[in-house]
């Protein structure tokens, strides 16, 4: 009997109907119909001679026989993906330095930059996070070739992609009274959330009192999650265990927050990820 020969594309369908947990969201993240999903998976079990998924009520399940081709076919993937990556390293096109404010989703943008470069092998990706004024004077200075920035009026020098309204978020919950300070929990002081957070409740009359402090906008979340505060940020970053508060709790109206992009037009690389980052939904946490 021949070997099969595992084709990478079914592979690839394989894990994404198995990461995006269904064929639905892995036909769309794969850009194709459901139908075709389904016919590539048929495809590759004819080809292993194995089942891979079960019926489980509306969802389907992996199977034992499926559970140990997800191992499988990440490794071939990912060798795959080396090999492509080495044989292109003697004809790279140089490196595209990058720096993203660390209020951009923290969920989207490793997985745009890690499909920009399995796409562009030879091209040498080095992205560094910080704060919009910093990234602002950095590529100024040269230092970038690509930034992407918040800022609250929406009028500065890059081009912008979106916009979405600040919102006050606290614990499920959470109770509070004008009378006494409201506990914060932010990121440092060259955090504009914190910044417009702190002056708004200044121009209020609003007591508060910073609780906690944060570099992360998982352990941010976090904090806010457990009771320790609340804080300022874009309505898309309420999770579970979090909820709006300012209009129940009468806190003052916010402003709106936009996502900016600046890139050098003379890099041909640097007008590549521009697109990628338009056509992305890239929001701010």
């Amino acid at each position: 009997m021949a070997q099969p020969n595992i084709s990478t594309e079914l592979l690839r369908t394989f894990l994404a109907v198995v990461e995006r947990d269904g064929f639905i969201r892995a036909a769309e993240s794969l850009h194709k119909t459901q139908s075709t999903v389904s016919q590539q998976i048929k495809k590759l079990e004819l080809e292993l001679g194995a089942v891979l998924f079960r019926p489980s009520g509306r969802k389907r399940l992996l199977t034992h026989e499926g559970e140990m081709l997800v191992g499988y076919a990440r490794k071939m993937l990912a060798l795959q993906d080396d090999a492509i990556a080495s044989l292109a390293s003697s004809g790279e096109l140089g490196e595209i330095k990058v720096g993203v404010s660390q209020g951009v989703a923290e969920t989207v943008l490793p997985e745009l930059l890690a499909g920009f470069s399995r796409k562009n092998p030879a091209v040498r990706l080095f992205v560094e996070t910080g704060y919009s004024d910093e990234l602002e004077l950095g590529y100024e200075r040269g230092d970038y070739d690509l930034i992407v920035t918040l800022s609250l009026s929406g009028s500065g020098k890059g081009e912008v992609l979106g916009g979405e309204p600040l919102a006050w978020i606290g614990p499920e919950g959470f109770s509070w009274s004008s009378e006494r300070e409201l506990p914060m929990a932010s990121y440092s002081k060259a955090c504009q959330f914190r910044r417009v957070s702190i002056g708004s409740l200044d121009q209020s009359g609003i007591p508060w009192r910073l609780v906690y402090t944060s570099s992360s906008y998982q352990g941010l979340m976090a904090a806010v999650k457990c009771g320790l505060g609340v804080t300022v940020r874009p309505r898309s970053a309420v999770l579970p265990g979090v909820e709006l508060i300012g209009e129940r709790l009468g806190l003052p109206e916010l402003p709106m927050i936009y996502t900016s992009l600046r890139y050098r037009r003379d890099i041909n690389v640097a007008n590549e990820l521009a697109e990628t980052f338009r056509l992305a939904s890239l929001g701010v946490r």
